[in-house]
């Protein structure tokens, strides 16, 4: 069986937006990729505010339910809310996810797709994109680092998504940011004893 390819370029070569983050996580490299998929709202300090905020509108219009539990891994949520999908996941190792669609209306409007439909997606005014999660082994623990990747599909949705950007820009960062420290907290907890070592 090939491995899968977890590569930004592999996935979406050309795009208009990058942003990168990363820090040292002193944890073996398969208990930081554990940690980084485990991660949950309520780890996060910048997360939940933010999603609350977002989710005013669909609130108000009781059209659609919170999908993002406290306590259930973001990437999980994600998915499950259709707002993300997996295009390659390496088991104790890096991840990537893909979304597309509208995301700049107060009632945001994202697509699924699957792996092959997403490295042709080019539907006009849209945008498509990846988030990705790299663990690399490096002196004194693990190197987790993020990239999020965004292509515009045409001159209106470039335009569109720039306004976007502006606003929500910032607080991506931030998310991110927060998202690479619970995953720290959560792999440089010390286990906890067996109560049969008592």
């Amino acid at each position: 069986m090939n491995a899968p390819d977890v590569s930004c370029d592999g996935w979406l070569p050309t795009c208009q937006w990058r942003t990168a983050h990363s820090r040292l996580v002193r944890a073996d490299k398969a208990t930081v990729a554990e940690a980084v998929r485990a991660v949950t709202p309520a780890d996060m300090l910048v997360l939940r505010p933010l999603m609350f905020v977002r989710s005013i509108p669909a609130r108000l219009s009781r059209t659609e339910e919170a999908h993002l539990g406290h306590h259930q891994p973001v990437l999980t949520g994600l998915q499950e809310g259709g707002e993300a999908f997996v295009l390659a996941d390496e088991p104790g190792g890096d991840v990537v996810v893909g979304f597309a669609g509208q995301p700049w209306g107060l009632r945001q409007h994202w697509v699924t797709l699957t792996p092959e439909q997403y490295r042709d997606f080019d539907e006009p005014l849209s945008i498509k994109g990846l988030m990705a999660f790299t663990v690399v082994e490096e002196a004194g623990g693990t190197r987790l680092h993020t990239e999020t990747r965004v292509h515009a599909t045409d001159a209106a949705s470039e335009r569109k998504f720039r306004r976007y950007w502006l606003l929500i820009g910032p607080f991506s960062g931030l998310i991110r940011h927060d998202w690479l420290a619970a995953a720290a907290r959560r792999a440089e907890k010390p286990p906890r004893p067996d109560r049969g070592d008592r």
